[in-house]
């Protein structure tokens, strides 16, 4: 069977935070003493190489980007120690004279990995909430030379020279940044086996967005190969909570240019993206993120990029498992084919964790008396429909044996029609049949749970004990798992989530857009793209039966 490999391309700072955490839950969910049993194929997402010393490593198959200075602790050859780098032109410095900057202080928890290794940081609590600065200073994997790429001319955090609109990284891409990360895909591509397509996620409310987007229209001339895109919005920006005038003019502002940037990213993905799927843990963002998604038992902080990032992360680690799950026929471009009919290329995401049931109840109850939805939206401005929806749902952590109470025992479970269901799916199918009127819903489970272990955020509740069911003792339990639910929906309902990005953009004034039009965008450009995310719009009218 070929590995069906899978490269992922991270653009901007805050899809880092993202992809630390997605990686994180990767390797340190590996097992490397063969006792426990695998559900996922992970060459799908990893590659295995060779060091100098002929010693094999195992890297994720991924590119990513930031500007400038936002590495910090991270060196540009992926972290990799000195005797064991790789033997790749793109590392080699014969006759070369290299000056590198002094390295930035690591945090206790990347000393520990350092000096210790991660068995080190299994037990001990670490302060991460305030010891990370940005997406370095937690990231656990070590990884391939060629996987970091930097936008030298931008520095991060440089208020003086902003990469701060999609004309700009649309230009970077047209530069020799360009030519050699596209030279990047490439080598990667040409490692693979049968590869089956691209996860990109990127920034879509700065200059990355016209970065990510020239990269994905270097994809679709040179491959044929699906591209599942993630456009993503912060959770919070630091002129959310303007206090004078003055700041609330320069809010303002800069929410127009986000607001844009996510315009002229969406309008794109609608032609070049086979699927796309929005993201952020605010409820509305179009203008501001907003007020933060809630998750019964979580207690995150918005302001905190590790926090909302990792929630992100988990979703997106749980939706992917449909396609590296090794009991799973369906690949990347199945998904894709499932949820795009009649042209709807863009879809939204859910989210549920942890699945509230009580440590002692069986999945059949906990089903049948909870009256409130079992996920929550991810996606901005969106509210996923009951009716006339087409989804893919993800269950993992609930096994068979929480499924129903023995026969002997079962009483007032028997009088239910779940009660003949044979496993997990069946009754998540029986479910959502019942809760969801003419649509379709196609359900992966996986046993193994999600694990939270260090660097996760610990923002769980203290009702959870360690497997993150809601306990009925006052015990202090450290939560090392839960249970946890993920989807992909499309439907009619996205008709007003598109209809929400149109009316706020269409109330912002071209000749306000000085920046834009400077660096080439013209209004009869303008105009057009919001023409053609209005005939998007059209594809989710009302016409629609499964």
């Amino acid at each position: 069977m070929s590995t069906r490999e899978i490269l992922t391309l991270q653009f901007g700072h805050y899809s880092n935070y993202v992809g630390s955490h997605f990686w994180n839950i990767q390797e340190l969910g590996f097992d490397y003493t063969g006792a426990v049993k695998t559900e996922c194929n992970h060459d799908i997402l990893y590659r295995e190489g060779q060091t100098a010393k002929g010693e094999l490593t195992y890297t994720p198959r991924l590119l990513l980007c930031d500007l400038k200075g936002s590495l910090k602790t991270l060196p540009c050859n992926g972290g990799l120690p000195d005797d064991l780098c790789y033997k790749y032109e793109d590392v080699l410095w014969d006759g070369v004279e290299k000056i590198e900057e002094p390295a930035a202080p690591k945090n206790e928890y990347l000393g520990d990995i350092d000096s210790a290794g991660p068995s080190a940081t299994a037990s001990k609590q670490y302060d991460l909430d305030n010891s990370v600065n940005t997406w370095t200073d937690f990231l656990y994997p070590r990884l391939h030379p060629r996987s970091v790429n930097i936008v030298k001319q931008y520095s991060h955090g440089d208020d003086n020279t902003l990469f701060d609109t999609y004309n700009t990284g649309h230009v970077v891409w047209k530069s020799d940044f360009g030519d050699d990360f596209s030279d990047n895909i490439r080598k990667y591509v040409e490692e693979c086996d049968s590869i089956q397509g691209f996860h990109i996620n990127f920034d879509c409310t700065d200059g990355f967005s016209g970065l990510a987007i020239g990269c994905i229209e270097h994809i679709v001339d040179e491959y044929t190969k699906p591209i599942l895109a993630h456009p993503i919005i912060a959770s919070h920006y630091p002129d959310n909570s303007p206090t004078t005038q003055e700041e609330r003019d320069v809010s303002n502002l800069k929410d127009s240019a986000r607001l844009v940037n996510t315009l002229l990213s969406i309008e794109a993905l609608s032609q070049h993206a086979t699927l796309f799927v929005p993201l952020c843990t605010g409820d509305k963002g179009w203008r501001k993120p907003g007020n933060p998604r809630l998750f019964e038992h979580i207690n995150y902080n918005p302001e905190k990029y590790y926090h909302s990032s990792a929630l992100l992360a988990s979703a997106m680690d749980t939706l992917s498992q449909k396609y590296r799950h090794k009991s799973n026929v369906y690949t990347l471009s199945d998904i894709c084919a499932d949820l795009t009919g009649y042209g709807r290329k863009m879809a939204a995401a859910s989210l549920g964790i942890p699945l509230t049931m009580n440590e002692s109840e069986y999945l059949i109850d906990y089903l049948n008396k909870t009256t409130k939805p079992i996920y929550t939206c991810i996606t901005p401005s969106c509210k996923i429909a009951t009716d006339k929806i087409f989804q893919l749902i993800t269950v993992r952590g609930i096994q068979d044996g929480r499924l129903k109470a023995p026969l002997k025992d079962a009483k007032e479970q028997l009088n239910l029609p779940a009660y003949r269901c044979r496993d997990v799916k069946e009754m998540f199918e029986l479910y959502f049949q019942a809760n969801n009127f003419l649509s379709a819903t196609n359900i992966t489970v996986c046993e193994k749970p999600l694990e939270v272990k260090t660097p996760y955020p610990k923002f769980f509740s203290g009702n959870l004990n360690k497997y993150g069911f809601v306990k009925k003792d006052c015990s202090e339990d450290k939560i090392e798992n839960c249970p946890i639910i993920a989807g992909y929906h499309n439907g009619n309902f996205m008709t007003d989530m598109i209809e929400k990005l149109h009316r706020e953009v269409s109330r912002i004034k071209f000749a306000k857009l000085h920046k834009f039009k400077e660096e080439g965008l013209e209004a009869a450009e303008y105009q057009e793209t919001l023409d053609r995310l209005s005939e998007f719009k059209d594809n989710y009218e009302d016409n629609f039966e499964l």
